[in-house]
């Protein structure tokens, strides 16, 4: 449920931030993008590094706050984040244990995020974020008392990192539920939502030669199913600005060297966008409009929409209105997205 700090008022203006690993410095520099827009957030939702970084965000909203939280960024390595092993990498994967790695440097990436800070109820702006109950398969929503666990819950990737013990209840990495947790924005009651999602990340590769790949393709798929799924079903009554992630770097998930250059691609993608709606907002609402259906676009299930509906158009079926094209969720059946979910698996990347 939405904490009471939540509820006094609903939110008008939501950051949603999604999961993504070591690229989500691109979302450091999308949030600076937004300062210097003056697009503030009312409320900040996120999963995995989303969480990490709206965390800090909401912590100190200021321009002085992001700096901070770039120079983390850009001081991350690799062995702090995900301590070495002696054991080769393929051996990891099959030896007994949890995880490849312990938590203690997630722990101590997480506390350099907050500057100190150890509760929700010490960030200066209300935020949320969501980790995956592992018992009761289901997404679980922290919204209040101590901040760490919640985060490293929200951010232990199967695997990766093991299992957080918060209670009598066991969670890992949100983004196996809801990577990109548009539907909460909604749910809370946001008109306006800014979308920073780092793109379709960690894609394996499309041949499976192995048990592991078709598990982690399967995986990959279902996680960006979800987001397919909650844009589909917006209500029309709620703009989603998708800011654009550009280009996916062939980045290893441990490689922090490109930090510098996810935060540039961040900012300026997000800034040359913002600029191009308000530009089109003044001049022509319409343009404003397909401007945003242009990053839905990025998502792979928009090509299986236009697909089916040329073949509708081939076989003789009229369009039912002409607004149906406003709206890409009206034909997005089931059907649809687990087509796109299939081909995303091919070709994204």
């Amino acid at each position: 449920m939405p904490s009471l700090r939540t509820l006094r008022r609903k939110p008008r203006v939501a950051f949603v931030l999604s999961g993504g690993g070591n690229l989500g410095a691109i979302q450091v520099g999308m949030l600076r993008a937004l300062w210097e827009r003056e697009v503030q957030a009312d409320v900040v939702l996120g999963c995995s590094v989303g969480a990490l970084n709206g965390a800090a965000y909401a912590a100190d909203p200021t321009g002085y706050g992001l700096s901070q939280l770039e120079r983390v960024w850009r001081s991350a390595r690799s062995p702090d984040v995900m301590p070495s092993s002696r054991i080769p990498s393929a051996l990891q994967l099959v030896r007994r244990g949890e995880s490849l790695y312990p938590s203690s440097g997630l722990r101590s990436s997480i506390e350099s995020f907050l500057g100190g800070r150890a509760t929700f109820e010490e960030l200066r702006l209300p935020f949320q974020c969501v980790a995956t109950d592992v018992d009761r398969a289901v997404e679980h929503w922290f919204t209040e008392g101590p901040l760490i666990e919640p985060i490293m819950a929200s951010a232990a990737l199967p695997s990766v990192y093991p299992m957080v013990h918060i209670g009598d209840r066991r969670f890992v990495d949100g983004g196996v539920v809801d990577n990109v947790p548009l539907a909460r924005a909604v749910e809370l009651g946001a008109k306006q939502i800014y979308v920073l999602h780092v793109g379709l990340h960690g894609k394996p590769h499309a041949t499976v030669r192995r048990p592991l790949d078709a598990a982690l393709m399967a995986y990959w798929i279902g996680r960006n199913h979800r987001f397919a799924r909650d844009l589909a079903a917006l209500p029309r009554n709620v703009k989603v600005v998708v800011l654009p992630p550009g280009d996916r770097p062939g980045l290893r998930h441990d490689d922090f060297s490109q930090t510098d250059e996810l935060l540039e691609q961040g900012y300026r993608g997000a800034l040359n966008h913002l600029d191009e709606l308000a530009r089109a907002e003044a001049d022509e609402p319409g343009l404003a409009e397909r401007l945003r259906r242009d990053a839905f676009k990025s998502a792979e299930w928009w090509r299986v929409l236009e697909r089916r509906r040329a073949s509708r158009v081939e076989s003789g079926i009229a369009e039912e209105q002409e607004d149906d094209e406003d709206d890409p969720g009206d034909d997005l059946d089931d059907a649809a997205l687990s087509e796109a979910a299939s081909d995303g698996a091919e070709s994204a990347g």
